[in-house]
Order: C-alpha cells, then sequence, then structure tokens
C-alpha cells in the first residue's frame, strides 16, 4: 500500500498517523528527497530507507503520536555521525503528525432532530455513532441523509451494552422516541463516569423528572449535574427540527473548544519546531 492509500484509509478509520518526509539531503542518503512514509502507533506504510534514521524517526513520529495533538516539527540527522551509517551524509526530515479525532459524539435517535443533527455534523471535526433501537428506521435515516465516513450507524437493544462500547469522554446526545429508552440511555451514560457531555432533549418538566428519578436511584448530585436538559443554546423561539439541530450543535463546538483551549496547547501550523526549537 502507497503512502497515498494508507493515509485515506487510516482517516477512515480515525486511527492517528505522522506523515515522514525527507525534506533535504546534502551527500549520500539512503533516499531522495521527498520521499514519504507514513507511521502509527503500531503500523509502518512506506519507508524512507531503513537502517537507523529509519528506527530513530518511527520513534519520534510514535512520540508525537503519544503527545495527542497536531503538532509539526522538523530534525536534522548527520547520518555519520548521529546515526553510524555509512552512508556519510545529513538528511533533514519534516514530521506531521495528524491525531485520531478526540471529539466522539454519540447520538441516540434517528428521528426528525437526530437527522438534522448527523448533516450539520458530518460537516464538523467530529466522529458520530449514530444509534437507534429501530434498525429500519436508522437505515432509512442514513439513506436519507447520506453516507459519511464520520458517521457510523449503531442498532442497539440493550442500552446499557451499548454506551458501555461507546469510547470514553463521548459526547452524548439523547433524543429517542421513548422517554423510557431515554432514561435507560442516561442512566447508562451517567454510570460510566468518563463522560465529557451528557444532553437530553425535551422540556424542564421532562428534566426534573428524569433527575428526581435518577436521585432516587442512587447518582450523586455531581452526577446528575453532568445532565444537561434542555440543551442547545437559546437561539429564540425555533422549534423546527433543523433550527433545534444548529442550536444543539453550536452548543457542542462551544463547549468542546472552551475545553480544548484548556487542555491542549494551541497549535500554530506556521510555527515548525525543528530540533526541537521554533525557527
Amino acid at each position: 500500500m502507497n503512502w497515498i492509500d494508507a493515509i485515506a484509509q487510516l482517516t477512515r478509520r480515525n486511527t492517528g498517523f505522522v506523515i515522514v518526509t525527507v525534506l533535504s539531503v546534502k551527500g549520500s542518503s539512503p533516499r531522495a528527497e521527498q520521499t514519504k512514509m507514513v507511521v502509527t502507533g503500531e503500523t509502518v506504510y512506506h519507508s524512507i530507507g531503513g537502517g537507523n534514521l529509519e528506527f530513530e524517526a518511527i520513534q519520534t513520529a510514535r512520540s508525537l503520536l503519544q503527545g495527542d495533538r497536531a503538532a509539526i516539527e522538523r530534525h536534522d540527522y548527520s547520518l555519520g555521525a548521529d546515526l553510524v551509517q555509512c552512508c556519510g551524509g545529513s538528511v533533514e526530515l519534516l514530521y506531521e503528525c495528524f491525531p485520531a479525532c478526540d471529539f466522539n459524539v454519540v447520538l441516540c435517535g434517528a428521528g426528525h432532530v437526530g437527522k438534522a443533527l448527523v448533516s450539520i455534523l458530518s460537516g464538523l471535526p467530529c466522529r458520530v455513532q449514530w444509534m437507534d433501537s429501530r434498525n429500519e428506521l436508522l437505515e432509512s435515516a442514513v439513506q436519507e441523509v447520506g453516507p459519511s465516513s464520520s458517521v457510523t450507524p449503531v442498532n442497539f437493544h440493550n442500552p446499557y451494552q451499548s454506551i458501555d462500547r461507546c469510547p470514553s469522554w463521548s459526547w452524548y446526545l439523547v433524543m429517542t422516541h421513548s422517554h423510557e429508552i431515554d432514561f435507560e440511555l442516561c442512566e447508562a451514560i451517567l454510570g460510566r463516569k468518563k463522560v465529557q457531555y451528557c444532553g437530553l432533549i425535551g422540556s424542564k418538566s421532562k428534566a426534573a423528572s428524569f433527575r428526581s428519578r435518577l436521585n432516587r436511584k442512587g447518582f450523586s448530585a455531581t452526577e446528575i449535574g453532568l445532565l444537561t436538559s434542555p440543551i442547545g443554546l437559546d437561539l429564540g423561539a425555533g422549534k423546527r427540527p433543523m433550527e433545534v439541530a444548529v442550536s444543539i450543535s453550536a452548543q457542542l463546538m462551544q463547549l468542546y473548544y472552551a475545553d480544548l483551549k484548556q487542555k491542549r496547547e494551541v497549535f500554530n501550523p506556521l510555527s515548525v519546531v525543528s530540533n526541537n526549537h521554533v525557527d
């Protein structure tokens, strides 16, 4: 598999990767300029020449992946002095790190608002697991909205088992056709602990009822506090499915980027690190 096909496949699978490029060469070297390889946590696609240079490049790439953020670095290597390779020249490598998407949205419900939401979320920087207990309706909704590499349909029968299989720290949106299924989903989500957001569609009275039931079930105030309901930014009185979907997706993006600002360094693609120093 060439590096272009590897990138396409890894992107579809939401697997983080680093593109390593031979940026410049002086003297003798294993491969020419613009040679590339793609490195993941477990696999390497293509080659920049083997030997210690490639070994060091793979280790550096995997170290970048462990940082779990986008990054660009440039490193210089003296093949003889640094890597004990007989070529004797020098090589400059460019590392471009593309981590797996950590914005995982679990959308429970394939009704009108769910379909409107998926049409928006599929164009945003997130991965979506679209769940519903009605398989035929889910399949029909997927066909109506159209396929997307970032959206995975999931038919479930047991809410607790389905939620247990979701990635940790997901962003959950609960909006099924049944209040009882909604409650079971909320119960399963809040019981997982590692939850980024749990949004429940509905009125203030529905939210109050759910919080009261969760309290009687033994959930703590902290756990119940993770439940956001009603959901969405207040954009006025609009109640059409797309209007509701816009308000919910806007709230998600607002919260996601606020969280990102707190937890990560802001990546500036114009800053290129060379041997751990900014040029």
